[in-house]
């Protein structure tokens, strides 16, 4: 082999290698640089999550329960109520309780006669009649003698309302005749019930009320 070929050889030897090396090199670096965008973007990811984690918003407080939640213990506390008194589950009954600043007071019952607890609210309408059922003035008239309210009858229990008429020569008016019968209409209800009349009521001044059903008399 002469000395130009054996030159042009070596030559072609050494450009190789050089090629060699360089593409060595550049996947290296390509490496390199593939690892420090991954190593980049973790950390990039990890920032938001760390950013997020360290943003967020506390829990929301829970809400206080509502105002209705103690209502209803003090609710179901109370008596059942039971259905609406009718007028075949009473018994009506009207006494005397007194004169007082010219007038006289009566107390007006109705007894549950069931054996199941019923409740009555409100006023009852009432009106006198004489021995022949014919009715004697105009019906009474609603007072403020006390306050409309539930009232829980268990059997045997009474609700009461006052009943007010003025006293005779209080009045320019004239006094209706003496009734024999009280007939009461219990409220929410269009059938009615009698009982005898005191001997003492006598309305005058066309002046009669009644007032709402309570658990007590007053």
């Amino acid at each position: 082999m002469d000395a130009t070929r054996t030159k042009t050889i070596r030559k072609s030897r050494s450009t190789s290698l050089c090629a060699a090396a360089l593409v060595t090199v550049g996947v290296v670096a390509v490496t390199a640089c593939g690892a420090d965008g991954g190593s980049g973007n973790q950390a990039h990811a990890t920032g938001r999550s760390q950013e997020s984690a360290g943003t967020s918003r506390p829990p929301t407080p829970s809400a206080a329960p509502p105002t209705s939640a103690t209502a209803t213990t003090r609710t179901d506390a109370q008596p059942a109520r039971g259905s609406g008194c009718t007028t075949a589950d009473l018994k009506a009954a009207m006494k005397a309780t007194g004169q007082e600043m010219n007038s006289k007071y009566f107390d007006l019952t109705l007894t549950n006669t069931t054996d199941r607890t019923c409740a009555l609210r409100g006023y009852p309408g009432l009106s006198l009649t004489d021995g022949a059922g014919k009715r004697i003035g105009e019906p009474a008239t609603r007072s403020n003698n006390g306050s409309v309210q539930d009232v829980v009858l268990k059997p045997g229990r009474a609700a009461h309302a006052v009943v007010q008429t003025p006293d005779r020569g209080v009045t320019d008016g004239k006094c209706w005749g003496k009734p024999s019968r009280v007939k009461v209409y219990p409220p929410d209800n269009t059938a009615s019930l009698t009982t005898a009349a005191p001997a003492t009521l006598e309305v005058c001044g066309n002046t009669f009320t009644v007032g709402p059903f309570t658990a007590r008399a007053l």
